[in-house]
């Protein structure tokens, strides 16, 4: 089976990383936003990997559709797991650890969690990420708003892009580009220069590649989670004839994949 690369897709964003990177250790709110495959989540998940230990872990990820509870939910959760003192407290206030956490949660009533979690916020260094979430709606807008000027506690939103069609009501959050970082596709160089990468880590060089680095530059559009996408999807024989590999084929399962895992689980840092 392939193995998934996630570093050398951001071959070609060195600025917009130094960009993130800064905006994080100022504790500075932002919208990353460009197409599916631009590398998004590979740009925060770097990011934060990147980060001084101290800081990285104060670093809390959602990933894909959620409802305002299972968000709160998973926030309470992740916060006791980092070590957050009041939120432990709570917990182990009703007998509950580590173990029962989950049913804990469970639990606990919307409101008794949401006093828990922008408590915690307000007395923690937190940073909240929300990637692939869907187009937020007012509710959800309305706890970003608490986090961000109440608690003093950045968000930091992925979308494909920054009106109200591509992420809902939280257009009005991140209303200028002051407040985004915007990635499009990587430059002619940037793009062979991850494509030759990811020829090699996935043994493509063995094939006939007659046509096929053309090919994956034009259906890429140079976005570079495209680029390794379909590379590593080209390394699997089925879409192997000979020495040739089907390159419109992959294009076609890339994008189809990319329907089927459009909102994912949840990721943690």
């Amino acid at each position: 089976m392939p193995v998934a690369i996630s570093v050398s897709s951001l071959i070609g964003r060195d600025s917009e990383l130094s960009r993130l990177k800064n905006a994080i250790h100022r504790r500075e709110s932002r919208l990353i936003w460009g197409p599916t495959g631009a590398g998004k989540t590979s740009l925060v998940k770097t990011a934060v990997e990147e980060l001084p230990k101290q800081e990285s872990q104060s670093c809390i990820c959602w990933s894909g559709a959620a409802t305002g509870r299972e968000l709160v939910q998973h926030i309470v959760g992740r916060l006791y797991e980092a070590g957050d003192i009041l939120v432990q407290k709570k917990v182990h206030a009703d007998g509950a650890r580590g173990g029962s956490l989950r049913s804990w949660l469970n639990r606990q009533s919307t409101m008794r969690l949401r006093g828990i979690l922008f408590t915690a916020a307000e007395l923690g260094k937190y940073r909240f990420f929300l990637d692939h979430v869907p187009p937020a709606g007012p509710r959800l807008v309305r706890t970003m708003k608490e986090f961000m000027f109440r608690c003093k506690t950045p968000v930091y939103l992925t979308g494909e892009g920054f009106t109200q069609r591509e992420i809902g009501y939280a257009w009005s959050l991140y209303w200028t580009d002051e407040y985004r970082i915007h990635l499009g596709p990587v430059t002619e160089g940037a793009a062979r220069e991850l494509l030759e990468t990811c020829i090699r880590r996935f043994g493509l060089d063995t094939m006939d590649l007659d046509g096929f680095r053309e090919e994956i530059l034009q259906m890429s559009e140079r976005l570079p989670g495209a680029i390794v996408g379909m590379c590593e999807l080209a390394a699997d024989p089925r879409y192997h004839y000979g020495e040739q590999i089907k390159t419109k084929l992959v294009h076609v399962d890339y994008v189809m994949k990319l329907g089927a895992n459009r909102f994912a689980h949840p990721m943690n840092f």
